[in-house]
């Protein structure tokens, strides 16, 4: 179990900082810098490109009358507390009932079609059905969550954000970004392998365009 000061601390030592800090608050720049970018590359990480498994959400959404994309007839409030939207959940159809249109010999159901857009007043996610229940990246805050993968990746972003001002070298900067790339990368695949989907990916769609 990590805490923020251990996940800083992760992060300076990974650029070559000796200097170990015991409070966000201290006077130090260390520290002063750690708070500056902490929150952000916190939020940055959380919105990778990877089903954190700690951080998954679901929510039935609240439907909005004011939908300003004429693709979709049916727009949704995104939650307060949604970092990325992942997915708009399939129904769950009775063995032999399928949806108008679907090959009943293919297993997978695709995915149903959304778009993030911007209201008069707020996120929404336009889509083609209603009632639509969401999973979503939750903004989690709570280091006590965090998964270890998770962690090894904040710290090298992090170290990544914080090498420009403490270690003066770009190239350390890259190279941290560059460990953490590695790092989601691995904790995808590890998220695909602890779970199964009933889904087609996306990219058999993609491939399909246009044929």
């Amino acid at each position: 179990m990590s805490s923020v000061i251990d996940i800083c601390n992760m992060a300076l030592f990974r650029i070559g900082n000796g200097m170990r800090i015991d409070d966000l608050e201290e006077n130090s720049q260390p520290a002063r810098i750690c708070k500056q970018f902490y929150e952000s590359s916190r939020d940055f990480v959380l919105r990778a490109d990877c089903d954190w498994g700690f951080a998954t959400a679901f929510a039935q959404l609240a439907e909005v009358a004011d939908n300003p994309n004429p693709e979709y007839p049916y727009a949704y409030a995104v939650p307060n507390d949604c970092m990325r939207v992942r997915r708009i959940v399939n129904p769950v159809f009775p063995q032999g009932v399928w949806p108008a249109g679907m090959d009943c010999q293919v297993p997978e159901i695709p995915r149903i079609p959304f778009r993030i857009i911007n209201g008069s007043s707020q996120r929404l996610i336009s889509t083609n059905v209603s009632p639509a229940t969401l999973e979503y990246t939750l903004k989690v805050e709570s280091p006590e969550m965090f998964d270890s993968m998770f962690v090894s990746a904040l710290s090298w972003y992090l170290g990544s954000e914080i090498a420009g001002p403490l270690a003066k070298d770009a190239g350390l900067a890259k190279d941290c970004f560059a460990q953490y790339k590695s790092v989601v990368l691995n904790a995808a695949a590890a998220a695909l392998n602890e779970g199964t989907s009933q889904y087609l990916h996306e990219s058999i769609f993609i491939t399909g365009r246009g044929a």
